[in-house]
């Protein structure tokens, strides 16, 4: 493994053409995101212990120019959207328990089961076919868009991740939602959580076992799905036939956004401020500790929320210094363009959506 300092990398802004991006901000509010993050590290808490109140956030447009933002356009307000996905003229969004297909109309997806959506993604192979990460209850969904039904689900608590942490006395707490397997842990004295209601009950961010903070296609093996898991630090992949799985990356701290093909492995490793690449088999994790433009107050806390790759040039949204870090690791060249200082960006995508669409977005937004 090579680790590698972006800030050494020349500063240019000419390695990269125009690209046209579409944003989910999960909140309007990042300074308030910042204050309870910095609350938990200082309690040495991995996530929320209780359900806090939604936020507000929306769906923004955007262009890279040059070392220019251009074009910003915030094209509807959601409660907390994360995933977004765009392909063939249709543009996927998440809504805290609800996913949003906007093509030449709107459908949406509801299951009880969604909870804290983290991430939507389309099928390379079939683009009716969409993943959904219900990150609040631990589990991946996968949907026919065509019949708008359930064709697949995967349950970390079913296939070797039901054991969860209790924040208070650090002892472990088993996840169901099987009220046979309840009653035996009962049984056996152990202490647990059924999830037998969805719709009614929640679990907050550091009870959950694994955390599911993204799930994604393998864009070259339509039997495998890739899935990032924010407690375990593991990027993971599971095979769709039996559900079973094996760790692709680990060592991550909190990571978000992998993804796979035959070629490459990417993934962010948030809090450790890494993006980390393999490419041939040989593993590189680019580091952006030595960036300057990182509020001090932050130390040598990184949160580096997400990364996409176009071409040889990876994309990060960088949290805490409120910037794109776009770099070229053939090239050795970076760029950082700095956004919205209330802007807390979840996820991004490259695209462009129509006149049309952009109005049925405003819909939403306004029966919201």
């Amino acid at each position: 493994m090579n680790r590698i300092d972006v800030s050494k990398f020349e500063r240019n802004s000419s390695f990269y053409n125009q690209i046209n991006l579409l944003l989910t901000v999960k909140s309007f509010d990042l300074q308030a995101i910042r204050k309870r993050y910095l609350n938990s590290k200082k309690n040495n808490v991995s996530g929320s212990t209780k359900r806090r109140e939604i936020a507000l956030g929306g769906v923004v447009s955007l262009c890279l120019d040059n070392g220019q933002l251009l074009n910003q356009d915030v094209l509807c307000q959601l409660k907390e959207p994360r995933g977004i996905d765009f392909i063939e003229n249709k543009l996927a969004i998440s809504s805290e328990d609800k996913v949003h297909i906007v093509s030449d109309d709107i459908k949406t997806i509801h299951n009880s089961f969604f909870s804290f959506i983290h991430t939507v993604s389309f099928s390379p192979f079939n683009s009716n076919h969409l993943l959904v990460s219900s990150s609040g209850f631990d589990c991946i969904f996968e949907y026919d868009l065509t019949e708008n039904k359930q064709i697949w689900e995967w349950f970390a608590w079913e296939n070797g991740f039901e054991k969860g942490k209790d924040p208070e006395t650090n002892s472990d707490i088993y996840l169901t939602r099987n009220k046979e397997q309840a009653n035996r842990w009962k049984d056996d004295g152990l202490s647990y959580v059924l999830i037998d209601d969805p719709a009614t009950q929640s679990l907050p961010t550091a009870h959950r076992s694994a955390f599911i903070n993204s799930v994604s296609y393998n864009r070259d093996n339509k039997d495998f799905l890739l899935a990032t898991l924010f407690h375990k630090g593991v990027l993971l992949q599971i095979n769709r036939n039996d559900k079973s799985s094996e760790v692709v990356i680990e060592g991550m701290h909190h990571p978000h956004g992998g993804k796979v093909s035959n070629n490459f492995c990417l993934a962010t490793s948030t809090n450790s401020g890494e993006v980390v690449l393999i490419e041939n088999e040989e593993e590189n994790r680019f580091f952006f500790n030595g960036i300057n433009g990182k509020p001090s107050e932050l130390g040598e806390m990184e949160w580096l929320q997400n990364s996409i790759l176009i071409k040889d040039i990876i994309i990060t949204i960088d949290s805490n210094r409120t910037s794109f870090v776009l770099f070229s690791p053939k090239k050795r060249m970076y760029d950082i363009i700095p956004y919205n200082n209330d802007w807390a960006i979840q996820d991004l995508v490259c695209g462009e959506i129509s006149c049309h669409q952009k109005g049925l977005l405003k819909n939403i937004s306004q029966s919201t």
